[in-house]
């Protein structure tokens, strides 16, 4: 019988080679070589290739968000081991030296001409040049004011003052003085030399005659020019300053006999002198050519 495709059966080509001659294995069993597809015949890797995509049924994972990490931070101190780190102490605090001083009573009433007037004359005296280096010590604002009004432009202008108070509005109204808390000693001396110096109220400098003229004349440039002067005369100092402020006034403004004295130890020479009971004025000029001729 034949196939429905006209070929043999498989079983019959088989038994009639059996009868027949040897022949060689694949024709004595031809169906050896049968293969169920034609792909079968391909490598495996070509046949995957031409496979169809399969769709993948594994749930895909979320891409996982890096974060940068927090900044390192190097602890303090080590370990259990070690100890809180020593701090010296602290030495005692005066706040009584903290406590802002009302100097109020210094400042000139506005509408005084007069105490204006004397502020000018006082300034004249000093004899201020266009590249003078001038100092002014315990001054009022008014007084600032005024010397900056009439001065020549050019050198440093500098003020001390004990008050914060005072120097903050001195400042305020003219940032370019340079000023400093304290007395003639807290002026840095790489300021120096100075042309001219206005100690605008001694007797609250708190430092003898003597040793200001001697700081003076090392920081004073040969011809400088110290004005000493209180505008409201030694009556006001002895009689009102003395007794309400004994904590701010400590002493009296200088006479005639002592400040010949102290300015004739430290080379300087009295060239004006006024001791009014409303007026105080004395000018001292540093003369450098009598210390070399002796």
């Amino acid at each position: 019988r034949w196939g429905s495709h006209g070929q043999q059966p498989a079983r019959a080509r088989c038994s009639a080679m059996a009868t027949g001659a040897a022949a060689p294995w694949f024709l004595r069993c031809p169906d050896a070589l049968a293969v169920s597809s034609p792909s079968s015949l391909l490598p495996r890797a070509l046949t995957l290739a031409m496979a169809p995509p399969t769709v993948a049924t594994r749930h895909r994972p979320p891409p996982r968000l890096f974060w940068p990490s927090k900044p390192h931070r190097h602890q303090l101190r080590t370990p259990s081991t070690s100890r809180p780190p020593f701090l010296p102490a602290i030495s005692a605090v005066h706040f009584e030296g903290l406590i802002e001083k009302d100097w109020s009573f210094l400042d000139p009433d506005p509408a005084d001409q007069d105490r204006a007037r004397k502020a000018d004359r006082a300034i004249a005296a000093a004899e201020i040049g266009e590249e003078s280096r001038v100092l002014t010590c315990f001054p009022t604002a008014g007084f600032v004011d005024r010397l900056v009004e009439v001065r020549p432009r050019g050198g440093p202008l500098l003020a001390a003052h004990e008050s914060l108070l005072v120097l903050a509005e001195i400042k305020e109204r003219h940032d370019a003085v340079r000023c400093w808390q304290g007395g003639v000693d807290a002026v840095p001396e790489r300021l120096s030399p100075l042309d001219a110096v206005f100690i605008c109220y001694f007797p609250a400098m708190g430092v003898p005659l003597d040793r200001l003229l001697g700081s003076l004349a090392r920081r004073c440039s040969p011809g400088a020019r110290v004005v000493i002067s209180c505008d409201q005369g030694r009556e006001a100092v002895e009689q009102v300053h003395r007794l309400q402020y004994p904590d701010m006034v400590t002493s009296d403004l200088p006479d005639k006999l002592s400040l010949e004295k102290a300015a004739a130890a430290h080379s300087f020479q009295i060239t004006e002198f006024i001791d009014d009971s409303s007026f105080y004025l004395a000018v001292l000029k540093l003369d450098t050519s009598k210390t070399v001729s002796e």
